[in-house]
């Protein structure tokens, strides 16, 4: 059931959602606890903002401990082409992997070695933890990247990391459905809901009017499958996240995600990978041109006007209409507007005023 929160202590929760140091964060999540009312329906709410809290304190003190003014050492590695994919489990087999992938033969003893996978026109970032470093210190890589491949000798293996993953709110399986808050950096954007599966138990104006009351107005919102109003709620207060897992053994096992032996992964990774990855390629032309060759890696659901304000905002300022070819629309070239949602492989041509 949806937790009915107080006016006031939806105006808190704004406060920890814009808040941008660990410090800033801790004091706004105990605010937001100061306001929420204690009864079972909030149980859920209560403990994930304590465990937040716990985690965020912990961080703090890491930082003091270090030292004023030294630069910590970090082990984040900024992401580049289509997706980012983080490479997990045993050390040899992974780092062959990546090997055969992206011919990188460093290996990553103390820092992350990255390499680029191609796969047609596009390639996909694999990332290759350090040796050095034991797995509770790369949840960070985990979560920020796009997908995750488990590399295990056996089930034991495999089910260990997984474990260790979903013990941390990195989810490997697909939920039932998905509600994802992409809030604006344009303040006068408003809220756009992009309705890709189906809402169960309310309606898109239900939806808005609730994201509304949390100061949500400013925000694009992914419906992936079937999602309650719980599945809403979720989106905006809890930090469990779901990454596409990939499986890779030396021999085929039975799990509960895509899994493909190591000879096989040689070859068809990049192809599994791209196509779990909530992305689409977009393609520019001006008119009377050949489309550019390099594209646009858009989330599924994107539309025209997301694509010229990812090129410049005086584009979307100025756009009358676009033409479109491709899977999206009935016939070449057909004449569409802002709102209109793209798929893989269209091209777009943009014309203003």
């Amino acid at each position: 059931m949806v937790t009915n929160l107080p006016a006031e202590a939806k105006a808190k929760w704004m406060k920890v959602m814009d808040a941008k140091t660990p410090e800033e964060k801790i004091k706004a999540i105990q605010d937001f606890l100061s306001y929420v009312p204690k009864h079972k329906g909030t149980e859920n709410l209560v403990y994930w903002a304590k465990r937040r809290l716990a985690e965020l304190k912990e961080e703090a003190e890491k930082e003091k401990r270090k030292g004023g003014g030294k630069r910590s050492f970090s082990i984040f590695v900024e992401k580049a082409g289509a997706g980012q994919v983080i490479l997990l489990g045993d050390a040899f087999l992974r780092t062959e992997l990546l090997r055969a992938l992206t011919n990188v033969k460093v290996i990553p003893r103390d820092v992350p070695v990255p390499g680029m996978a191609p796969f047609e026109d596009i390639k996909l970032q694999l990332v290759n933890p350090p040796l050095t470093v034991p797995l509770s210190k790369v949840v960070g890589l985990a979560r920020n990247a796009d997908a995750i491949v488990i590399v295990a000798n056996d089930l034991q293996e495999y089910e260990q990391i997984k474990k260790f993953l979903e013990d941390n709110n990195v989810l490997l399986k697909k939920p039932r459905g998905k509600v994802i808050i992409e809030r604006s950096r344009y303040g006068n954007s408003g809220l756009r809901i992009v309705n890709l599966g189906k809402i169960v138990d309310s309606s898109e104006s239900e939806i808005r009017k609730y994201l509304e009351g949390f100061g949500i107005k400013s925000a694009i919102v992914r419906i992936l499958g079937e999602i309650t109003m719980d599945d809403v709620e979720k989106a905006i207060f809890e930090s469990v996240t779901f990454k596409p897992g990939v499986m890779v053994s030396p021999k085929p096992l039975a799990v509960d995600v895509y899994s493909l032996t190591f000879n096989v992964a040689r070859r068809e990774l990049p192809k599994v990978l791209f196509e779990s990855l909530d992305v689409i390629r977009v393609y520019t032309k001006e008119p009377g041109e050949d489309a550019t060759g390099d594209p646009l890696i858009m989330r599924k659901g994107s539309t025209v006007m997301d694509v010229a304000r990812r090129l410049h905002s005086s584009l979307a300022e100025g756009m009358r209409y676009a033409r479109v070819w491709g899977k999206s629309v009935k016939f070449p070239g057909q004449k569409v507007g802002g709102d209109h949602v793209l798929e893989d492989k269209d091209i777009i041509e943009i014309h203003t005023k």
